[in-house]
């Protein structure tokens, strides 16, 4: 935990999303225009190295965001929806840390947090806790621990989500309604775990955090004036324009089709791609579980909905982004490892609690 902590706040990554959050953070502090322009860069340079600095700014698209200050408008709807990132990055901001480091602090925070709260998973999935390094190190934790992205704070509350979910708590609803502060398309995951309690009987209380999470969803969209799908997936995956105020969606069929092609094959290549496989092939050639066992409610929310919300997730928008994923390939691995364990230790007559 300390180790993540530590080389989130000492390695950051600098990466092209700390522009957007910056700039964000300083538009609502009041700047417009060529003033918010020239203190989200002069923010930057007071911050990172030169050669750093350099290539954030050079590139026909990032030098044109960088000198044009209509372009750099155009790129805030992309970072303001992830408004309890930015919020977190102000209140830091506001207790005497600069922006970038505000940012640093954040994410780095969230990463140890996630590893804590994995070991926490761990045991009650039953595997051992030596494990959660290499499960941290294997999925990318550290990696996420060290960019300015709201990715490990989704990755938190993904995992106490799903945690909230194995131990049959309410937290689970107070949770999962909330994630699409955090990020928007993690309403996806709100809607696969509130379906799934809705199913298994918490319909009061499944249809009440469903219709938070779906109001918070549209008014965070609406008043932070989001792109749509077609221009996120145009500007991802088709042709990226500094403009994408006026960017004008592609009508080539096969403009849409490619990004799945390699998508799905670079998801066969990732390592992720391999804690999936193994854990789906040990399910399937494990003993039938039946519904009212509860190791299926184990099953389900420490691999079936986390692996759902992958797949779904892909089908939507196939990017090759995997941080986003973090929490569901720890899940995994963590389940996968406590079964194997379970397997192998010598039968008793002790039942292990649900």
């Amino acid at each position: 935990m300390l180790v993540v902590l530590g080389f989130g706040l000492k390695k950051p990554d600098n990466n092209w999303d700390l522009i957007g959050y910056v700039a964000v953070a300083l538009s609502a502090d009041g700047y417009r225009g060529a003033r918010l322009n020239e203190e989200t860069y002069a923010t930057l340079q007071k911050g990172v190295d030169a050669d750093t600095f350099q290539n954030l700014t050079t590139g026909p698209y990032r030098e044109t965001v960088f000198k044009d200050p209509s372009s750099l408008a155009q790129q805030l709807p992309f970072y303001r929806i992830r408004v309890l990132y930015v919020g977190l990055i102000r209140l830091v901001h506001a207790m005497g840390a600069d922006y970038l480091r505000s940012a640093y602090i954040v994410s780095a925070t969230f990463a140890a947090l996630s590893v804590l709260l994995l070991a926490v998973i761990s045991r009650q999935a039953g595997a051992p806790l030596i494990a959660v390094p290499l499960v941290v190190l294997f999925v990318g934790l550290l990696d996420v621990a060290r960019l300015s992205t709201p990715d490990a704070m989704a990755c938190f509350f993904s995992l106490l989500t799903m945690y909230g979910l194995a131990r049959k708590t309410a937290l689970v609803f107070v949770v999962a309604s909330l994630l699409p502060l955090i990020r928007t398309d993690f309403l996806l995951l709100s809607l696969l775990v509130l379906g799934y309690t809705f199913v298994t009987g918490k319909r009061m209380h499944s249809v009440a955090a469903l219709v938070v999470a779906v109001v918070l969803y549209l008014l965070v969209t609406r008043m932070c004036g989001a792109y749509g799908w077609l221009t996120l997936f145009n500007m991802s995956l088709i042709s990226k324009t500094p403009y994408p105020a006026s960017l004008v969606p592609s009508h080539v069929i096969g403009d849409y089709l490619r990004p799945y092609i390699s998508t799905a094959y670079g998801f066969t290549m990732h390592p992720h791609f391999v804690i999936y496989g193994l854990a789906v092939f040990w399910l399937l050639t494990r003993r039938r579980v039946e519904r009212t066992d509860p190791e299926f409610h184990r099953i389900c929310a420490f691999l079936l909905i986390p692996l759902g919300f992958v797949l779904l997730h892909l089908l939507l928008f196939p990017a090759d982004t995997y941080r986003f994923f973090i929490f569901a390939a720890s899940l995994a691995a963590i389940w996968l490892l406590g079964q194997i364990r379970s397997a192998g230790a010598p039968r008793s007559g002790i039942t292990r609690e649900a």
